[in-house]
């Protein structure tokens, strides 16, 4: 296989690039300055010596001392009563940008609707460790509204509440609001919906 093909092949596993796509970004590559070409491939190397995933809630952080949290998870003016779990990275980045002082965790994606284990497909029995040891008095799910998000947020809610059968630590489990229109995911929306959607939360 050709460089060109090889890279081209690289770019379709990113989400939401087709063929097409993929084949712009490396035509663009081609007539591109070896200086651009040498900074992107710079940028890249640093993900892997740079950053690092925090210990506690899962996202993906730059390093800036020896610490293993992120710096949201070591800030000790967060609101420790609130965890919000979110199915990426990139929903916290834009939640950020609302009024939302909590924690958050990072499911790492959401449960497809045949799915015989789900474990397989989100950090399940992580965010449940960290529901116990942290112990908020409020855990939100932030999910799509989508048909998946819908199925994660119910395997999710049943789990939580096994402990308070049982005795166990009992927090209050809620679901953004519909200030979010059905079909739509976290990462794109605007802030002001988003805050919306944490009033609005039940």
């Amino acid at each position: 296989m050709s460089p060109i093909d090889r890279l081209t092949s690289l770019f379709e596993k990113f989400p939401g690039i087709g063929p097409r796509q993929a084949r712009r970004f490396v035509q663009y590559l081609l007539t591109s300055s070896p200086a651009l070409r040498q900074d992107i491939s710079e940028q890249i190397r640093s993900l892997g010596t740079q950053t690092a995933q925090c210990k506690k809630c899962y996202r993906w952080f730059t390093k800036e001392s020896k610490s293993v949290l992120c710096p949201i998870c070591g800030d000790e003016h967060r609101e420790k009563s609130l965890l919000f779990v979110v199915e990426k990275d990139a929903d916290i980045d834009n939640v950020e940008r609302s009024n939302y002082k909590g924690l958050y965790f990072v499911l790492g994606g959401i449960i497809p609707l045949a799915a015989e284990e789900p474990e397989k497909h989100i950090r399940l029995r992580e965010l449940l460790r960290c529901a116990e040891e942290a112990r908020p008095a409020e855990i939100i799910l932030g999910l799509s509204a989508t048909t998946e998000g819908d199925h994660t947020r119910e395997i999710i809610q049943e789990k939580l509440r096994l402990p308070a059968q049982t005795g166990g630590f009992s927090p209050k489990i809620s679901s953004l609001g519909r200030g979010l229109s059905t079909g739509s995911e976290l990462e794109y929306a605007d802030p002001d919906t988003i805050e919306q959607a944490f009033g609005n939360r039940h």
